[in-house]
């Protein structure tokens, strides 16, 4: 039956509902009826619809059409869930849960289940104990139970959906069922199950296991990253020796490319069975086809070698035709392939499969899968190894000296099978001993009066009495661990090295001890094996525990047989024992195969002779193996995948077993010693404790060690990396080439004394390295491994010292850990002193609060702890209830009714309080609404009362409101309704007007019904093509744009209008526009209180309503935080207040903006703060991305910060392209604490496709509608407009095109940054990301920048929207940056652009142009150009409504700078060091004046303009000025050296410095962005240094340019030469040096050759040298910095610098908000367009009284302009005027001549009755008078008749004559003649426009009566138009008659600029200068310069501002000549 969507649904909803009956009623199902509804239950797998929202009947609106039908039901579902939920946090939990089961619950048929266990039960297979680790409602067990097949069988399952799990507690009430994930089972199950079996779950789902995931084996790694795989092995742990796992599960499982779960599955157990089942297995009860596999393995730990059918299962294939994967296995046995059909297609990932069909549906299916299973079964099942129960060890006596495990007692028939209860399971649980205790105390009971010591990895452990008797004796702790979970015993122990030291001790005690050895590898089983293998006693030599031949048989180990080969269960790295001179024993190393002695040779002392037994895991290989995976190598012959791979691996060892095997059998040869027999190192002496006989002596056999590079024959550890040391084979040696499958091992020739040490330092580091790593993953303490370290360290310190003594540390510092182990000591007093950890853990807080004294800390430790409100852990800690609690917290914490839980009050009452405000309120409305008349129902009204207390709260918290006058008011806001903007306009055009808003087109429509003279004429422009009336205009205001107009100059070759700008119209409509725009706020300013108290409320509720709290992060206390090893090598010895208060905002808004100054610890702040979101599951896997020359420092503080983090950090090599797509799967696939990588690498990673077709739709969407906005507005838009539209669709079309093919092409190939699960993005320097794309209409406006963006950028933005899709919130990222604003207030859209999408949606902004409607003023001044025409220039100059945009701003933002941080830097010392021009320079500035004036460039001695120069030509002449400002090279080289150029200036200032500083070795920086080095040219920074060399005798090598440091190593090098003093002077640009810097311990000076264009940079550039770590400006220099700014007389420097510093400044204190002002001016001059003409023409005159007469003249030319515009306007308005009057005289004439002809109408008409003409027509021609005749005749005469266009009389009617007139016409291309008849009287009139009815003979004589019975009605219209004309009269003559408004203000310019002329005139006037009465004389010739301590002279009023350090030396300087300055001035 197919697979019914509606109907498993209506089924699930009725099995839940009766689940959730019997869960209130405390019952299970006890009746058919119900178990058959439960038994309905097919989980969701198939019904993805419950994802989607179904609260609302709107939300239908979202679901497909597929799924609609089920809406219905969804909604039933979530209300029934709803109304069994105790409360909305549990109703929540069920739906989360019920949502996640939907990617896994698809359960499998009853049919396919039932032939799995009836083959098992047919094979012979008995269950008495069953596992179902994913049990559904219980298909699994049911078919193993039905029938009572195993009575009293005992069962165990899980259900990790919570609702299932109630389904499956009622439908089986007798088995032990656990509701939460299979990973929660407990140890004390290992081993202990018959049958798992179960249809897992399966995808790259990660499973919470740690022991699995810190596993040292790869295989238990990766599993815990995919489930399937992960309960594969998880549940093999479960059964016991021979049980069996039978699971359905994902061809995932078989098919994934790494071997190491299959190799690690078929290590530990046998493959009985593995059958792929076909596609359709799922499509009738899950509604899915999906390939699946049925594996069946048995546990069989002490297997010995894999089978061939092993080996297949192991190995992957992947077509290379199809690129289908699959598995080897299937391709040797095909007939294991359940299906009838098989096809190539792809699964249900997109990817390409097998697709496997099977006709006889699931019968068919059930039927082939059962016969396939007995044949499997039959062949591969061993019967015996599953009744043996495996191998265990003896059964131990029912009397015992200890507690011992009960034997397994199974439930009987008797047990009622409705108790949940399972007694006999929870007893073994409950009494269970692990295996080792069981084993200690089978020896104690052989071993009764002996001391056991038993060998457990590298360490000797003794337990129960016998441990406290060897505690007391020895002297070494006393622990006691868990036995099962009751009892607890005694534990001691000590390291195996050890042995010789304390066994002497003990038997001088008298006690007999005997040694258990370890007999199984801890890689191969569980449970470890001991058996003594010696006995010591008293006073007799050790003796052997002889090994029985015939040991005991227990139950069914006699039928354990063996084939002679290694046996997995003996020791892989067997000891052998010989005794010293001193009687102790020591261990000999690892043997190899050792010869027997020959019979001749002395018996050595007794000891034990154990065979060298080698570890193998498969089976030998054979000589053609070996030949070919031994040929196999990483350098020239890889291995092709995961199996070749290990094949290599085991191929390699065997090899090398066979050589030393070789070597050893030559050396013995040699020796003369016979094969097998053993042969003991040199042991000699002559006292024995205990008088032990003396033993003859035993000469020793050398043996060569090899000391060749070999693989490493151990695991490769977490701490292993290139450059370890490590013990391999008895050898100390080093590890290269680490790998995660292994390394090479290359051994170290080191004396036995030196190996010693080395072996115990390993030991003693690797013990290090285990402890704070199980301490850091699972935050307990382990004292038992505290204990070892302690005891490694004591015993190194006792024999070789302390670690950090001069013979010791650089031995450890060989050791790539060696850093890591010195600092296991530290120094105190002059000693070193154990670190912290030898006595407590350091990776965690140890002391978890468990106590507190007053609430306030309670609420301080549960932020810390959980970052929230927790009062259940509060309580705990005070002596106080919950309500108690509450009450002494008030106004600390509010309850939040919209997360159902208390929040702090910072978190609370922040952001947007007013939306908050209006939740809560809504909340509690709703609620006391629905408890209304059922008081006490639910017990809601506290929380009503606490919400209301809150809302109360909130309300309080609004900021101050903004007032109506304090508002200033832009025309064309989109926040104000439209409404008001019609009532202004219907007002100002004294007509009604209609605007509306759309705001997907962000675009306003206007609309007049009745248009009058206003619009018509007086805000109408007329152009040459196009007349702009006042609609037009409207729009054109309501945009804030201005119209194009174009006039014609003429025609051009082709005879086309050449069309230019015409800029007195364009000047009109811009002054009419701006009437419009700026009488709004007059208009509002007129309106009642009433209106503006409405205007002014809404603009608080949408803008002035953010709160930002002052976050207190003090409480936090940072658990992993290492302070240790950031005082160590960053010296930091706490973290800053402004640090915490910073990361506590990031954690409680999810991101936000950290505006940190430089040098204020942002690095650490953004470490800290990924951490903590990481700790407290804030962000999943957080990413850091910073500066390519930063990254690897933040990367080190990172693992400073935390050491036992997981980073990945990108560096170069792991980046490279053939190994970036490796590290972007690894991002992928492993779950690290923190990525960081650089800007340029983050630029790399694949942006998801859907993502960036998303958002690159949008922006097309945009521009296509702002396209047909244009196309509807015609003409009225500018050509670069539309052509700019057009191309940004045309590019965005195609990157959508290109993205969609790569899709469709790539499908799955490449990780794109969605698939990595990044969740929180840290942007280390965000003001690098700036250049963000955006649409506007103001296509002209300068200094927007580049509207299309950089790609940079909108891959971060890519990323960001992908996070915040992901989380449905706004931020998602934290940019951090000193320099958040680098330039124009313009760039906070771009910054809320990334970061605050939704709120801007909720303010109604959409795109750039909305928002700057709202918060931006744009200004067009008209100026004269260089050829007198006057242009205009736009731009977006003034901001207004600066506070709320600063509140916006600052809601997410922390802003500090380093003097609110309290950092010891320097302060700035701001010098502006002014330099008179050289005459060259003076020369240059007349043709700079003259060539802005003409525009004629050869007057620069460069070719003229081309065209688009001529467009720049400011640009171009703004960029001569600052050249021409550095150095006159710069122009042209052949200009020659002045010694009073900028160049000469800094130079001696550098050497002033210099000598000032010399014994302390300041240094100075040097920047300039100009001018460059660059080698073999001239350059200003070789000039300067060839003066400072030359003139001042600074050494070359101590001046050093950034730019030749080619390399991150040079760049290194030099800074820290810097730093040390060896370089002096650095010269550099703000590119590379102004970031990544940190040379400033000695700087003491710093110069700015030239100004950059954008605050941030000058920022960048200060900080070189203002920042923490400057020691030498702090003791030598009062802790100051000069920075000095040069700057040229009469060039654009000082102009240019003071602009740049009034931006810092706003910037600055729209940071801080600190703004007086509402409004703010950000001045007129950027890098991209120059300055304006004026300005520039002013201050190359140098004077600035020509600068204030240059803007005077510019204002002046404006209004005169718009004098001339309005004139022209009133002249075409008083022409208008005449015209309307004479109209007017002309239509009152014609209705007194129609009145009259009406009047003689109506005094001879005759009417019927009824009051109808009557017909009183006579035709001259026609004597009938009968109206058909006279009509016949009429016709035939409009047919014939031809006047030749003169009026003829044919007739009268009523005694007005009627005449025909004919007129020519084309028909059909030929020439024909109609005629028109009229009727004649003072006027003619006509009906039915004179044609007469060609049809009706009737109608054809009525014509003429009909016209005269309109006459009424034709005069009617003239009054009508006549009365519409004088109404227009008024309202022209006011406009003529209207005065320009701005007469006023042009006179009294006029009069300014007039007093300015002669004041500027008397200024020039030639006269002497004169001082105190004396003539003074200017002197040509050199003079001094002058010192400090002599300052400058001043010049007339003039100061100079040239400031010079006080210091003499002696050298000649260079001369200056005196500071220039016009005459009189």
């Amino acid at each position: 039956m197919a697979y019914n969507k509606l109907q498993t649904m209506r089924d699930n909803i009725e099995a839940i509902r009766l689940a959730l009956r019997l869960g209130v009623e405390g019952r299970t199902a006890q009746n058919a009826e119900e178990r058959e509804i439960l038994r309905k239950y097919a989980g969701f797998g198939g019904l993805k619809c419950i994802l989607n929202d179904a609260n609302d009947l709107e939300d239908a609106a979202k679901w497909s059409k597929s799924d609609i039908e089920l809406f219905a039901p969804t909604v039933e579902l979530r209300r029934l869930i709803h109304d069994y939920s105790k409360d909305d946090k549990e109703f929540a939990r069920y739906m989360d849960s019920l949502k996640a089961s939907v990617l896994t619950a698809f359960y499998t048929d009853n049919r396919i289940v039932d032939a799995i266990s009836d083959a098992l039960k047919y094979s012979g297979v008995e269950v008495k104990s069953f596992l179902e680790p994913s049990a559904g409602q219980g298909a699994f067990i049911d078919s193993f139970l039905r029938n009572d097949r195993y009575p009293g069988a005992e069962i165990l399952a899980y259900e990790k959906d919570l609702l299932t799990g109630k389904i499956l507690s009622a439908l089986h009430p007798s088995i032990l069922t656990r509701i939460e994930c299979f990973e929660k089972i407990e140890r004390d199950f290992n081993g202990y199950f018959d049958v798992a079996a179960s249809n897992v779950p399966f995808g790259d789902f990660a499973v919470a296991d740690p022991a699995y995931a810190v596993s040292k084996e790869i295989a238990y790694r990766q599993a815990t990253k995919t489930i399937h795989n992960y309960f594969f092995l998880k549940a093999l742990d479960q059964v016991r020796e021979g049980g069996l796992v039978a699971f359905i599960a994902s061809q995932g499982v078989m098919n994934a490319g790494s071997p190491f779960i299959r190799m690690e599955l078929v290590k530990h157990a046998d493959l009985v069975a593995a059958l792929r089942l076909p596609n359709n297995t799922f499509s009738d009860n899950a509604g899915t086809d999906a390939g699946s596999d049925l594996i069946i393995f048995q546990k069989h730990t002490g297997k010995k070698a894999l089978s061939a059918d092993e080996e297949f299962f192991i190995q992957s294939v992947v077509d290379r035709g199809t690129k289908v994967p699959g598995n080897k296995f299937f391709q040797a046995f095909p007939q294991n392939v359940i299906c009838t059909d098989a096809k190539v297609g792809t699964d249900q990932y997109g990817k390409p499969a097998i697709v496997y069909h099977h006709d006889g549906g699931v019968d068919g299916i059930a039927s082939d899968l059962r016969k396939a299973l007995d044949e499997t079964l039959h062949l591969r099942l061993n019967l015996e190894l599953y009744n043996s129960n495996g191998i265990k060890p003896p059964t131990p006596d029912p009397v015992k000296p200890t507690p011992t495990p009960k034997p397994e007692v199974k439930p009987t028939p008797e047990v009622k099978p409705e108790s949940p209860k399972q007694k006999p399971l929870a007893e073994k649980i409950g009494q269970k001993n692990e295996p080792l205790l069981k084993q200690y105390q089978e020896m104690k009971k052989k071993h009764p009066d002996a001391i056991l010591m038993f060998r457990v990895g590298d360490f000797y452990e003794i337990f129960g009495k016998d441990a406290v008797e060897a505690s007391e004796i020895l002297g070494i702790t006393l622990t006691r661990r868990m036995n099962g979970i009751d009892n607890r015993i005694e534990l001691a122990g000590f390291p195996h090295h050890a042995l010789d030291t304390y066994l002497p001790k003990l038997m001088r005690a008298g006690k007999r001890v005997a040694i258990c050895e370890q007999l199984e590898g801890p890689k191969l089983t569980k449970t470890t094996k001991q058996r003594v293998v010696e006995t010591v006693t008293p006073n007799q030599p050790p003796k052997t525990e002889p090994k029985p031949v015939n040991p005991p048989k227990q139950g069914p180990d006699k039928e354990i047989e063996t084939d002679g080969r290694p046996d997995y269960s003996d020791n892989p790295d067997p000891r052998l024992f010989a005794y010293n001179l001193f009687g102790e024993l020591v261990p000999i190393g690892k043997p190899k195969q050792q010869p027997r002695h020959s019979e001749y040779a002395p018996k050595p002392k007794p000891s034990v002779a154990v065979k060298d037994i080698p570890v193998q895991k498969f089976r030998p290989l054979s000589e053609k193996e070996l030949a070919f995976y031994g040929s196999l190598n990483w350098e020239d012959n890889p291995p092709i995948n995961g199996f070749y791979e290990t094949m290599m691996s085991i191929a390699h060892r065997q090899m090398e077993e066979m050589r030393l095997e070789k070597e050893s059998q030559e050396a013995a040869q040699s020796a003369g010693i016979a094969p097998g027999e053993t042969y003991i190192e040199k042991t000699e002496g002559d006292f024995i404790p205990g008088g032990r006989t003396r033993q003859p002596k035993v000469t020793a056999i050398p043996i060569e060690r090899d000391m060749s590079p070999r693989p490493f024959s151990e695991d490769i550890q977490f701490f292993h990396k290139n450059g370890s040391m490590v013990v391999a084979d008895g050898m100390v040696g080093f590890l290269s080439d680490v790998r995660k499958s292994g390394a090479t091992f290359t051994p170290l020739g080191l004396k036995p004394e030196q190996e010693k040490r080395a072996m115990l330092y390993i030991t003693m580091s690797e013990t290090y390295q285990q402890l704070y790593n199980y301490e850091a993953e699972t935050h307990e303490p382990s004292e038992h491994l505290r204990e070892h370290l302690n005891q490694y360290y004591d015993e190194f310190v006792a024999r070789y010292g302390n670690l950090n003594e001069k013979q010791n540390v650089k031995f450890i510092i060989m050791d790539a850990n060696g850093r890591d182990a010195l600092a296991l000591e530290r120094g105190e007093n002059g000693q070193f002193v154990k670190a912290d950890i030898f006595d407590h853990p350091v990776s965690f807080s140890l002391d978890e609060v468990t106590s507190v004294d007053t609430p306030l800390e309670a609420l301080t430790a549960s932020l810390n702890k959980y970052g929230e409100v927790n009062l259940e852990y509060m309580s705990s800690l005070v002596d106080m209830n919950e309500d108690a609690m509450v009450e002494n917290l008030a106004g600390h914490i509010y309850y939040n009714p919209l997360v159902s839980n208390y929040e702090i009050k910072d978190r609370f009452i922040a952001g947007n309080v007013v939306a908050k405000a209006e939740a809560v309120k809504a909340w509690i409305d709703c609620e006391e609404e629905r408890i209304k008349g059922f008081p006490g129902y639910d017990g809601i009204e506290p929380f009503i009362a606490m919400s209301q207390d809150s809302l109360k709260a909130l309300e309080e918290a609004r900021p101050r409101r903004i007032e109506f006058d304090e508002l200033d008011f832009n025309f064309g806001e989109r926040w104000i309704p439209t409404g008001i903007y019609s009532a202004y306009m219907s007002h100002l055009y004294e007509t009604e007007v209609k605007i509306a808003y759309s705001s997907s087109m962000d675009e306003y429509s206007a609309d007049a019904p009745r248009k009058n003279m206003k619009i018509w004429e007086e805000f109408c422009v007329r152009g040459h093509y196009r007349t702009y009336d006042g609609m037009s205009l409207l729009k054109h205001a309501l945009h804030n744009t201005i119209p194009d107009i174009k006039k014609s100059i003429g025609k051009d070759e082709d005879g086309h209008d050449i069309k230019v700008p015409d800029n007195e119209a364009i000047q009109l409509a811009n002054a009419k526009i701006d009437e419009i725009r700026n009488d709004f706020s007059d208009w509002l300013e007129a309106q009642s209180s009433e209106f503006k108290e409405r205007l002014v409320n809404l603009y608080n509720n949408k803008f002035n309503c953010f709160v930002r709290p002052q976050y207190d992060g003090s409480h936090q206390t940072f658990p992993d935080l290492n302070m240790k090893i950031l005082g160590d090598r960053y010296g930091i010895s706490s973290i800053y207040q402004s640090q915490k208060d910073c990361i506590w905002m990031l954690k409680q808004n999810g991101g936000g903006i950290c505006d940190h100054e430089v040098g204020t610890g942002k690095t650490l702040i953004m470490c800290i703060a990924a951490h903590e979101m990481k700790r407290l599951g804030l962000a999943h896997k957080p990413m850091i991305i910073g500066l390519k020359a930063n990254v690897a420092e933040i990367a080190m503080t990172y693992q400073s910060a935390y050491p036992n983090a997981r980073i990945l950090f990108a560096d170069e090599k792991s980046f490279k392209a053939d190994k970036r797509v490796d590290f972007f799967n690894n991002i992928k696939n492993n779950d690290y604490d923190c990525v960081i990588m650089s800007h340029d690498q983050f630029g790399k990673i694949p942006q998801s496709p859907e993502m960036q077709q998303q958002i690159l739709q949008a922006e097309l969407d945009t521009v296509e509608e702002n396209l047909e906005v244009v196309k509807q507005q015609g003409h009225d838009v500018s050509r670069g407009m539309l052509k700019g539209l057009i191309k940004r669709k045309e590019n965005l079309t195609a990157k959508i095109a290109t993205i969609q093919y790569q899709m469709e092409q790539n499908k799955d190939t490449v990780v794109d940054f969605k698939q990595m699960g990044i969740d929180h993005i840290f942007v280390d320097e965000s003001h690098q990301f700036k250049n963000l794309m955006f649409n506007t209409r103001h296509d002209r406006v300068a200094g927007l920048g580049n509207s299309e963006g950089s790609q940079r950028a909108l891959n971060l933005l890519y990323a960001i929207r992908t996070i915040q899709e992901r989380t449905g919130k706004d931020l998602g990222a934290t940019f951090l940056s000193g320099t958040t604003i680098s330039n124009s207030l313009t760039e906070l859209y771009l910054l809320f652009k990334y970061l605050r999408p939704n709120e801007l949606e909720r303010q109604e902004i959409r795109c750039f142009d909305a928002w700057a409607a709202i918060f931006a003023k744009k200004t067009t001044d008209f100026e004269f150009n260089v050829t007198n025409n006057i242009v205009a220039k736009e731009r977006f100059r003034y901001f207004i409504k600066v506070p709320e945009l600063a509140a916006f701003y600052n809601e997410i933002t922390d802003y500090r700078t380093a003097k609110d941080v309290g950092v010891d830097r320097p302060e700035k010392n701001e010098i502006l060091h002014n330099i008179p021009p050289t005459p060259a320079q003076e020369a240059f500035i007349e043709k700079l004046m003259k060539f802005a004036e003409s525009g004629d460039a050869t007057i620069l001695g460069r070719a003229p303009l081309s065209e688009t120069e001529e467009k720049a030509k400011m640009l171009i002449a703004t960029d001569y000025a600052r050249k021409m400002a550095l150095d006159m090279r710069m122009i042209d080289p052949e200009y020659g050296d002045d010694p009073n150029n900028k160049a000469s200036h800094c130079a001696r200032m550098i050497a002033e410095y210099y000598r000032k500083y010399d014994a302390q070795r300041g240094t100075q920086f040097v920047f300039s962005d100009l001018s460059t080095y660059k080698p073999g040219e001239w350059n200003v920074y070789s000039e300067i240094k060839r003066k400072l060399i030359e003139d001042y005798g600074i050494p070359a090598h101590e001046i050093r340019f950034i730019q030749e440091c080619k390399t991150e190593r040079s760049r290194k090098a030099v800074i820290q030469a810097m730093n040390d003093g060896a370089v002096r002077v650095l010269f550099g640009s703000t590119s590379m040096l102004g970031t990544g810097v940190n040379a400033q311990k000695r700087a003491v000076c710093l110069h700015h050759l030239d100004t950059p264009w954008r605050p941030s940079d000058l920022t960048q550039r200060d900080g070189r040298a203002i920042r923490a770590g400057n020691e030498i400006a702090k003791l030598y220099a009062d802790n100051k910095v000069d920075v000095i700014i040069y700057a040229v007389e009469k060039s654009l420097d000082s102009y240019k610098f003071n602009l740049l510093h009034c931006k810092a400044t706003f910037i600055a204190q729209l940071k801080s908000g600190a703004l007086g002002a509402r409004t703010i001016d950000e001045g007129a001059m950027d890098e991209k367009n120059g300055m304006n003409f004026s300005e520039y023409m002013a201050i190359l005159s140098g004077n600035t009284d020509l600068l204030e007469k240059a803007k005077l003249e510019k204002r002046i030319a404006s209004l005169e302009s718009e004098r001339k515009a309005h004139n022209k306007g009133i002249s075409d308005s008083k022409f208008r005027y005449q015209t309307i009057t004479h109209d007017i005289a002309n239509n009152e004439a014609a209705i007194e001549r129609m009145k009259a002809d009406f009047v003689r109408y109506e005094a001879v008409v005759m009417r019927d009755k009824d009051g109808n003409p009557l017909n009183n027509l006579t035709i001259d021609t026609c004597n009938l008078s009968d109206e058909k005749n006279m009509g016949i005749h009429l016709q035939g005469l409009a047919q014939r008749t031809d006047t030749h266009g003169q009026y003829k009389r044919i007739g009268e009617v009523y005694g007005f004559p009627i005449s025909i007139i004919s007129e020519r016409t084309l028909v059909d291309g030929k020439e024909a003649v109609q005629n028109r008849f009229v009727v004649e009287g003072n006027y003619k009139y006509k009906f039915n426009n004179g044609f007469i009815a060609m049809s009706d003979t009737h109608a054809a004589c009525m014509n003429f009566v009909n016209a005269l019975e309109k006459i009424p009605g034709i005069i009617a219209q003239y009054e009508e138009r006549t009365a519409k004309l004088k109404a227009d009269v008024p309202q022209l003559e006011a406009i003529i008659s209207k005065p320009w408004g701005k007469e006023d203000e042009l006179k009294q310019l006029k009069s300014d600029l007039a007093a300015l002329d002669r004041k500027i005139t008397a200024a020039l006037a030639p006269k002497k200068e004169e001082q105190d009465g004396e003539e003074v004389k200017r002197d040509n010739q050199s003079q001094q310069s002058h010192q400090v301590e002599a300052p400058t002279q001043s010049n007339g009023n003039k100061e100079s501002m040239v400031a010079e350090p006080p210091h003499r030396y002696q050298s000649s300087p260079p001369t200056i000549r005196p500071a220039y300055r016009p005459a009189g001035l």
